[in-house]
């Protein structure tokens, strides 16, 4: 080797891999056997990629082998040759195309992977392919088989009650025992058994965390209490959260749900196994094992448990729909608040998502409320403006709207629609072209109880066509109208409209410019509510006065008087 000189020497990189620092092949054991083998066979170690304590199962936690990976594809490369101890440095991949198409990668990039620690050579015979692909069954297999080893002595350990991995649990404390149970220290927050021969069990924490699991549990179950406002109060209060930051849902859930109340370890409640997706075992599958006194009565945590299963996840439609049932029996009648508000229902957005309409719902439930919006001939209004003349053909047929008019009509969508499309009631009327004015529509309420109080139909107002009036007047010409009323009136308002030969309705003004008002304020008049009212209560108290005195002097004018008597 001495005879070679440093040019002539193949540039090449090394990967370095170990997944525990106790094991037969460190880091720096892999490196100086790699640097002895580029030694022997004529290579110059230019690059080191290097994943320490890292798994071999998958590459998305070696960053080392995803930068070699990237490196390899780029024509650029300070390396023609990977060095790598054997077969298992390159990774333990459950799927063996995984490792092989890795290497495919290389290849194809013209850089191959040598084996240093291997008795093959990685030429691509059919004989060395065979061998390879064996010892990445072995890699594999060697995985398995030590993940079945440690799952089986963590529940022998779960069994006799030794606490296996986890931080703390709120209201509890870890303590540190020897190979005969015998108890050693506390073990405070970040600290860890040092001894393979010790271990950690579980014991009940300090009196003040204790007490706050009783209170959690006591509002809860007795004065149902949500678990939002748990927290709150939790917080208000300004009790420590343990070893978090800040109170959670997710923290007070988890006390509610914990067995360890009851003074059970609960283990292998899901499992996830050569670094898979974690998927929740069956009950049969999970250990338990009393290890201490119980805080809470087996009674109370019953009681939490079946309210915490009432709003649980991935419940069936069918136990749903028996939840919403069993409410509709209770009270008689049906609402998205009164579902959202009641305990052992689920809400409303819930049935939206499995029934796609609360609508479907009630159908399934046989349920019709009053004032439920059915289509006629199957033809729903898709569009604002199909709302509107469903809206323009009730008000022509009975010649007022309301809520009661509407929900209570079968032919126009409910109150709720008009709502959720346009905002507010009101709005709907506006863009409707019927009477929408608070002052107006309590104008027109008093008119029609008068007249039912006299027993006389009440007076049907028709909605104008707005398509022929907005063609008929231009803004400009509303407004001179508005100017030459003024003139005429001293004021202006929507009864001087109405009665006017020669001027639209008002609701043609409310219409185009927004509200009366605001036409008064483009027209340059008074726009103030209280003053247009007091102009038109002293023309009126005038125009009273008038009459008045008119009257007056007529009956004056007809009385015959003595003169005689009025010299005495």
């Amino acid at each position: 080797m001495s005879d070679i000189s440093q040019q002539s020497l193949v540039p090449v990189a090394q990967y370095l891999r170990m997944s525990k620092e106790h094991q037969r092949y460190s880091i720096r054991n892999q490196a100086r056997a790699i640097s002895a083998y580029a030694g022997q066979h004529g290579f110059n170690i230019v690059k080191t990629y290097t994943d320490p304590g890292e798994s071999g199962l998958t590459l998305r936690e070696r960053p080392g082998l995803q930068a070699l990976l990237a490196d390899v594809i780029k024509p650029s490369r300070p390396f023609e040759r990977i060095l790598v101890l054997d077969v298992s440095r390159w990774g333990r991949f459950q799927n063996l195309d995984q490792s092989g198409h890795y290497e495919f990668i290389c290849f194809e990039a013209g850089v191959p992977v040598i084996y240093c620690a291997e008795q093959f050579e990685n030429d691509g015979t059919p004989v060395m392919a065979l061998l390879k692909q064996i010892k990445r069954l072995q890699a594999a297999e060697y995985s398995r088989e030590l993940s079945s080893k440690v799952l089986y002595a963590q529940l022998l350990q779960a069994k006799i009650g030794h606490k296996l991995g986890g931080p703390r649990r709120f209201g509890f404390v870890r303590v540190l025992v020897d190979e005969h149970d015998q108890p050693i220290q506390k073990l405070e927050r970040g600290q860890t058994k040092a001894l393979n021969n010790q271990r950690v069990v579980y014991a009940i924490g300090p009196d003040e965390e204790v007490k706050v699991i009783r209170d959690i549990f006591t509002w809860y179950t007795r004065d149902r209490m949500s678990i939002r406002q748990i927290v709150k109060r939790l917080t208000d209060l300004g009790i420590p959260a343990g070893d978090r930051a800040a109170w959670s849902e997710s923290l007070v859930r988890r006390i509610l749900s914990d067995e360890l109340v009851l003074g059970i370890y609960v283990f292998n409640r899901t499992t996830q196994r050569l670094k898979t997706k974690p998927r929740k075992n069956p009950p049969e599958a999970l250990v338990k094992t009393k290890v201490m006194d119980p805080i809470i009565s087996r009674v109370q945590f019953e009681s939490a448990a079946r309210r915490l299963r009432i709003r649980r996840h991935d419940v069936p439609p069918e136990e749903n729909l028996a939840a919403v049932s069993r409410l509709l029996r209770t009270k008689g009648y049906l609402t998205g608040k009164l579902i959202d508000q009641c305990l052992y229902t689920p809400s409303s957005s819930v049935l939206l998502r499995q029934f796609g309409s609360i609508h479907r719902v009630y159908e399934l439930l046989g349920y019709n409320p009053e004032g439920w919006w059915r289509p006629r001939r199957g033809a729903t209004p898709a569009t604002r403006d199909e709302l509107l003349i469903r809206l323009r053909e009730l008000h022509e047929r009975v010649g007022y709207v309301n809520e009661q008019v509407i929900n209570s009509d079968p032919t126009v969508p409910s109150v709720s629609i008009f709502q959720h499309h346009f905002g507010k009631l009101t709005e709907a009327y506006r863009l409707a072209g019927i009477p929408c004015g608070r002052t107006e529509l309590q104008r027109l309420g008093h008119e029609r109880l008068k007249a039912q109080r006299r027993g006389e139909p009440p007076r049907k107002i028709t909605t104008p066509r707005w398509p022929e009036l907005a063609s008929r007047f231009s803004d400009e010409d509303l407004l001179e109208c508005l100017r030459r009323l003024h003139k005429q009136h001293g004021f202006v308002t929507a009864q001087i409209i109405r009665e006017d030969d020669y001027a639209p309705t008002p609701m043609l003004f409310a219409a185009r410019f927004g509200s009366l008002l605001k036409a008064y304020a483009c027209a340059g008049l008074e726009n103030r509510r209280f003053n247009i009212w007091s102009r038109a209560g002293k023309a009126k108290a005038a125009e009273r006065r008038a009459k008045k005195l008119e009257l007056d002097r007529g009956q004056m004018g007809g009385v015959a008087f003595e003169p005689g008597r009025l010299e005495h």
